[in-house]
């Protein structure tokens, strides 16, 4: 009998059109989860894919011994593609001339992603790569044209192996980004390998396995693989792991995407909680019939718990239909635009849209459900009576606990939620203290009133809890709306200014002393626009105050010394490589100081520390580090430490040292410049006069990145409408909570004759200064949330935004002052016989 009168009820309230908020609440938290969820996987897997180019391939295995090939066996089992790269450093000799070269040698199948692009001639027209070299056959870098005088069609002796030059190799996707140590390539086939006679016991050589295949089945072949790997010797690695600037901007995307997609989330369930505290106060009367007629409170349980979840289960699943259809709408839009076809997302986001949904429904309603079932039989002589306080403690628990779990829960981030989490927590204390004070200022203007302020102030202090909770959804709303704005308007434009269209798009490396000034001259000439020249020292950190650092330490090192001095644990732990130290007298652009001063031109020697360098080693201000620079050691104290800013294309170091300290070893020099695409054929003429000069072409990584910024940028006004409409969602269902209590207050009014227009202007006084407050404060939330985020999740310098201190207010004031005017105009313009009716 029960279940019949729960949808029955359901019926109704659908048809009078209580439940539409609460209905439109639940529906909205579904979409919104659903499609971002859908999206952002979408658009980040497909950004990952195209990412992996940077590989070669989705997944590399690199060792320094020889790869098992059982390994390579395995993979095909898990109908993984596999390719082999054999990386070594050697000399490479042609018309009496010899360089030292990064030989490349790969398997069929190579590139797994992405492609190679050659040429006929150096800074030629460049073409897609058909297979391979093939057998006596090598593609050769622009840059050894220069260095040997080499034609296409000459031969280069590589070993014991001499190679015909056949085409020149403009384009590798995985040719990395290392300014300072990368030679120019030679590209041979696997199978030339062996006949070359160049690797023997001790070489120096890189064995790689790339792999290609479904996410599931590279994860599930990684547990396969783990227990056989050693981390001396082995490192599997994603486009996502290591530093380079597209690793970085790829995990900056997904924290914007993310957090883009959970503000969405929090607005979404904002909503459901105010418009289910609504709905039970509206059934207050309902349930005070049904004990009357003789219904006990489990019968009412029953009842209601079941009439919820039948319209949070019809919810979910209009949330899921119309989350589908909006999500692909977008990506058929974006892909487009992009040009690229997004790959499929699995079903986790439908999970998650419908666990939001539910979660949100139930946790949300508990206590106005607890209240609801205490509503005393009285009532119906007594609508006064509105059941117990005593829990309402439980309803900030639970609807704060919700929140909080649903951030958690979605980004998996603790430190993202908590951002959010604390700004709308000081938000919501900002408020109920302002609010407190602004009621005790508004009592005597409430005493006095005989003009529409006054009785806006008055309104205002009759209702002061409810005010107060009117303010913090109007300011949570408000907050998460600038934020999606700051998001799109100020951070990602801080992003892109990074990298702008006259970004750096050529490293030059190896330039000798004598040739600085010509170099020079000849960009002046040609009107190309370089930055500063860097002189570059090779040396190795061996030792802070005294104590020796503990260097990378090798199976094929070995030894008991070795191995006592690694497990030294009062050892610093090394760079274990060479480190590339530069010199100069004023503070590099894109290096903040953050601690310490920098030295101007003291004489003393004396170095500057990276940041992240300095709290990985432990190194602190007055520190003495000692360097080996080709047999000369010397101490030096740390006078300074440096922020960084690694995403710009250009020269960045770990350790910079006074001139005063390097000056005396040789050096050569390295710097960046941009050339349009359009004058890439004069590189050639440009540094024919200077053949030991590496250059280092930056094009495919500089396109990669504004590719990620693009998508982003996309993708965070696509979020930016749907936390627009939760948020319109949010204030209307607050502006309804307050329909009833408004409408017994224009009864009195009117009946003492206060004309319409005295009261239209009131409520939209009120609700204008409701909203100019809640601007206010929600832009101090926003401030506090902004500082965490810049600050500690996207590693950015912490900026005010003063344009929304003007923006939160007047936006508050006016949104809320027209959707409260809306919400109440049909009251404000009925008569007293028509409210008194409506009340009845």
């Amino acid at each position: 009998m029960w279940h019949k009168i729960s949808w029955r009820l359901l019926r109704h309230e659908l048809k009078r059109g209580e439940l539409t908020i609460m209905a439109a609440a639940i529906v909205l938290s579904v979409t919104a989860v659903l499609s971002l969820s859908l999206f952002t996987e979408r658009l980040q897997t497909g950004l990952l894919a195209r990412s992996a180019e940077f590989l070669a391939a989705d997944r590399v295995l690199s060792s320094r011994r020889t790869i098992d090939h059982e390994w390579v066996e395995q993979a095909q089992e898990y109908d993984l593609q596999t390719a082999n790269r054999v990386v070594f450093n050697s000399m490479a000799f042609a018309n009496d001339e010899l360089a030292l070269v990064d030989i490349k040698a790969v398997s069929d199948g190579y590139p797994l992603r992405g492609e190679l692009r050659t040429a006929l001639e150096p800074f030629g027209e460049e073409t897609t790569a058909e297979g391979l070299p093939g057998a006596g056959e090598a593609w050769v870098a622009a840059a050894l044209f220069q260095e040997l005088n080499l034609q296409v069609g000459d031969q280069i002796e590589i070993g014991e192996t001499r190679f015909n030059v056949t085409r020149v190799l403009t384009y590798e996707p995985d040719v990395g980004f290392s300014v300072f140590t990368d030679s120019p390539n030679v590209l041979i086939n696997y199978n030339e390998l062996e006949q070359t006679g160049l690797i023997q016991p001790g070489s120096r050589v890189r064995y790689n396995i790339l792999y290609a295949g479904e996410v599931a089945q590279l994860e599930s072949y990684y547990e396969w693989l783990l227990p056989q790997l050693n981390d001396d010797t082995h490192n599997w690695r994603s486009i996502e792991d290591g530093d380079s600037p597209l690793a970085r901007s790829l995990k900056r995307a997904e924290r914007f995407m993310l957090l883009a997609s959970l503000l969405g989330v929090v607005l979404a369930a904002t909503a459901v909680a105010v418009a289910a505290q609504r709905y039970c106060q509206r059934n207050y009367d309902v349930v005070a019939i049904f004990k009357t007629l003789g219904a006990d409170k489990a019968q009412i349980q029953r009842i209601f718990i079941l009439h919820l979840l039948l319209l949070t289960v019809i919810s979910i699943a209009v949330g899921l239909a119309l989350g589908w259809v909006l999500q692909a709408q977008v990506i058929e839009f974006v892909a487009a635009q992009l040009g690229a076809e997004l790959p499929a997302a699995g079903i986790k986001p439908y999970i998650l849209a419908s666990a939001t949904g539910l979660v949100s429904a139930v946790m949300f309603t508990l206590y106005p459900l607890l209240r609801l079932i205490s509503i005393p039989p009285l009532r119906v002589l007594n609508r006064q009576l509105t059941g117990t306080d005593k829990l309402r403690w439980l309803h900030w628990v639970a609807s704060a606990g919700t929140i909080y779990a649903l951030l958690l829960i979605y980004s998996q981030q603790w430190l993202l939620s908590t951002a959010l989490f604390a700004g709308g927590s000081v938000a919501a204390v900002l408020l109920l203290l302002v609010g407190r004070v602004f009621i005790r200022a508004s009592r005597q203007a409430g005493m006095q009133a005989g003009s529409a302020w006054r009785l806006a102030m008055a309104g205002l202090q009759r209702r002061a809890q409810e005010n107060s909770v009117q303010m913090l959804s109007f300011s949570t709303a408000i907050m998460l709306l600038l934020l999606v704005l700051a998001l799109r308007n100020e951070l990602l434009d801080d992003w892109q200014r990074q990298l702008p269209d006259d970004a750096p798009n050529y490293f030059i490396v190896n330039v000798a002393p004598d040739d600085v000034g010509e170099l020079r001259d000849r960009f002046a000439e040609r009107d190309i626009v370089s930055n500063d020249m860097y002189p570059v020292v090779p040396g190795r950190m061996t030792a802070v105050n005294g104590v020796p650092v503990r260097d990378e330490v090798t199976k094929e090192a070995g030894g008991d010394e070795a191995n006592t001095q690694t497990n030294n644990a009062e050892q610093r732990e090394g760079f274990g490589r060479e480190l590339s130290l530069t010199w100069r007298d004023d503070l590099p652009p894109n290096n903040t100081i953050v601690a310490g001063d920098w030295w101007g031109e003291a004489p003393q020697p004396q170095v500057s520390v990276e940041a992240e360098v300095a709290e990985r080693m432990n190194l602190s201000v007055g520190d003495q580090l000692e360097f080996n620079i080709g047999g000369n050691t010397f101490e030096v104290p740390i006078t300074s430490i440096r922020e960084v800013n690694w995403g710009t294309l250009q020269p960045n170091f770990f350790m910079i040292f006074n001139t005063a300290t390097l000056e005396d070893f040789p050096a050569t020099f390295i710097s960046s410049f941009n050339l349009p695409r359009e004058r890439q054929s004069e590189l050639y003429e440009l540094f024919k006069p200077f053949p030991q000069v590496s250059l280092i072409d930056l094009d495919a990584i500089m396109d990669q990145l504004r590719e990620v910024i693009e998508q982003v940028s996309i993708a965070i006004a696509f979020v930016l409408v749907l936390v627009l409409i939760a948020g319109i969602l949010v204030l209307l269902a607050q502006v309804q909570a307050s329909m009833e209590e408004r409408q017994k207050e224009l009864v009195i009014l009117r009946t003492l004759g206060a004309p319409a227009k005295l009261l239209s202007r009131s409520v939209t006084y009120e609700f204008v200064i409701l909203g100019a407050i809640s601007g206010l404060i929600a832009t101090l939330a926003m401030e506090l949330s902004l500082w965490i985020l810049q600050t500690q999740v996207f590693e950015m310098g912490a900026t005010l935004h003063w344009r929304f201190w003007l923006v939160g207010p007047v936006a508050g004031a006016l949104v809320v002052g027209t959707l409260g005017r809306l919400a109440c105009n049909r009251l404000v313009r009925r008569n007293t016989a028509q409210l008194i009716r409506k009340l009845a």
